[in-house]
């Protein structure tokens, strides 16, 4: 089963597959908290939707870190390099769960909802699903942040192999996603394998 999951997440993982973000308005006050914290870079609210989608590529999805000061404040952008989204700096992963946490039930801000994408990552891969879950829903659902619908889906493949609500974030996952086909495929074949009574989604392959 995990072998299974981990080939899933790799595929799609290396799709290459782009996603539009939400466009919403910031306030003046947005990228501050009550200590002060930064969560936005000043440089984000100056990418297109394009190219925020290939900088949440290399600084979140495919965890090569580069671009990561082009969305997130610089210390933000630190917390996420030591921290390595769970496998780096405990420290680091609970001052960056600690401040995200924080700033995501705030507001239904962009800066807000990439907080609950961040702190939801986090979590999941720590092993605090349910906790973790609720943080990518609301990023997915209010934020319609792409990367999070597509991880809520992959979540809930692994973890529940619940296949109507791996459909629903699928689905979601490829109307915010440029290459729609490529999460069309894998749609059809997870509805395809609903449909068969005799189907395992377990043992599916996306390939």
């Amino acid at each position: 089963m995990k072998q299974v999951f981990l080939a899933f997440a790799l595929w799609l993982g290396f799709s290459g597959a782009a996603f539009a973000m939400q466009d919403t308005e910031p306030s003046e006050a947005q990228g501050q908290n009550s200590a002060g914290i930064k969560i936005l870079s000043d440089e984000f609210l100056k990418l297109s939707a394009r190219e925020h989608a290939n900088v949440v590529g290399r600084c979140v999805t495919s965890h090569i870190y580069d671009d990561c000061d082009k969305i997130y404040s610089l210390e933000i952008s630190r917390l996420i390099k030591e921290c390595g989204f769970g496998d780096g700096r405990y420290s680091a992963c609970q001052n960056l769960l600690s401040i995200a946490d924080k700033h995501c039930f705030e507001k239904d801000q962009i800066e807000n909802l990439l907080a609950c994408s961040l702190s939801g990552e986090i979590l999941v891969k720590t092993n605090k699903i349910e906790t973790g879950l609720k943080r990518l829903i609301r990023a997915c659902e209010v934020g319609k942040i792409g990367d999070s619908c597509l991880l809520c889906a992959i979540t809930i493949f692994y973890y529940s192999l619940d296949i109507d609500e791996v459909i629903k974030y699928m689905t979601m996952t490829r109307d915010l996603a440029y290459d729609k086909e490529h999460f069309n495929k894998i749609i059809k074949k997870l509805q395809d394998c609903k449909a068969d009574k005799e189907c395992n989604p377990a043992k599916l392959e996306f390939q």
